[in-house]
């Protein structure tokens, strides 16, 4: 069973059955009001059926007492230390070095991250041994995200970036950056896609830029289509404590979907394959003159050879196929344990 805030109809067609918590809107209630559904729902289920449970880092510590009454193996599931730059985020991180703290304590039989260095900076402030930190590094569904169609390069340049639409995330630089573009006599085209700090003055410059497009968050089905007409990806997070250990989901997306990828060069965005044609990371510094000078370098040929090289590279790399076995072998794991 799958437990979290998401609406009970966006799970009917999938192989499980789901359960929806209620949570607040309020920031800084969030996790506390799903966690008080969570524990609603166990009180009112009492069940012995459960082998094991996967929990959020951001709930463990509200949810352990009823938790351990259930005597079956716990799993942490941390998907990315406190990213918020805010009072919030930086609230969290107390939350998230006391869900750790039940890992060193085997009081929760492992935990997972998202990539090698996520699995380093936990060692770093606890006494965990490595097989206890399974890495789940973030994959895309390569069915749904998939190449299509798409304008030719040499009339028109879509770029695109979806996510957090924060500042701390480097977002303000990709509309400098296409109105260099612009100004450079390049036909560029930028959307920007999600929710955040900076969504609303986006908005506002959009109304103003007619080569701006920002869009909120939408479904994962019309994000893939969307992608597939665009040529270009953006990874503008700069390198920070979060974002250096980082498995960014919308790198794969933006492979899968065969475009290429442009971005800041730091180990959070690098991929097994090092700096390929197809994907290019600058230093921040340079990253609008070298990322100009690398678009203005592309012609129809060059990335349509390069975009199925981007595809190829996520058919066998950024499927969810690494991600379940290595889920399968902690939850195998935890099972030995009891």
């Amino acid at each position: 069973m799958l437990m979290n805030p998401d609406k009970e109809h966006i799970h009917e067609t999938f192989p499980w059955s789901h359960h929806s918590l209620n949570q607040s809107t309020k920031r800084g209630f969030q996790a506390s009001s799903v966690s008080k559904s969570a524990l609603a729902w166990f009180k009112q289920n009492p069940t012995n059926s459960i082998d094991v449970i996967l929990v959020d880092w951001q709930l463990a510590r509200l949810l352990m007492p009823a938790l351990k009454k259930m005597n079956c193996p716990l799993i942490l599931m941390d998907r990315s230390p406190p990213a918020d730059a805010s009072l919030f985020g930086k609230l969290q991180w107390r939350e998230w070095k006391r869900a750790w703290k039940f890992v060193q304590n085997r009081e929760i039989s492992s935990g997972c991250v998202v990539s090698k260095a996520h699995r380093e900076f936990v060692q770093e402030k606890y006494s965990i041994p490595s097989e206890t930190i399974h890495v789940l590094p973030a994959g895309a569904d390569t069915d749904l995200f998939r190449p299509q169609e798409k304008p030719s390069i040499n009339e028109e340049i879509g770029l695109v970036y979806h996510g957090r639409l924060d500042k701390h995330r480097g977002i303000l630089s990709l509309p400098m950056f296409a109105q260099k573009l612009q100004s450079a006599g390049i036909n560029a085209r930028l959307t920007l896609i999600g929710e955040g700090d900076v969504y609303e003055n986006l908005k506002q410059t959009s109304t103003q830029k007619p080569w701006l497009r920002v869009l909120p968050r939408m479904h994962q089905h019309d994000l893939a289509d969307l992608l597939a007409k665009q040529h270009i990806g953006f990874l503008p997070m700069p390198e920070s404590k979060v974002w250096s250990i980082a498995s960014p989901l919308k790198r794969s997306e933006y492979l899968s979907s065969g475009l290429l990828v442009l971005g800041l060069r730091h180990k959070g965005h690098i991929i097994e394959k090092g700096n390929p044609d197809w994907f290019h990371l600058l230093p921040q510094h340079d990253f609008h003159d070298l990322g100009i000078k690398w678009v203005k370098s592309l012609d129809a040929d060059k990335f349509n050879e390069r975009s199925k090289q981007a595809r190829a590279y996520a058919s066998n790399h950024c499927g969810w196929k690494t991600s379940i076995g290595e889920l399968n072998e902690a939850i195998h794991r935890a099972l030995k344990e009891v």
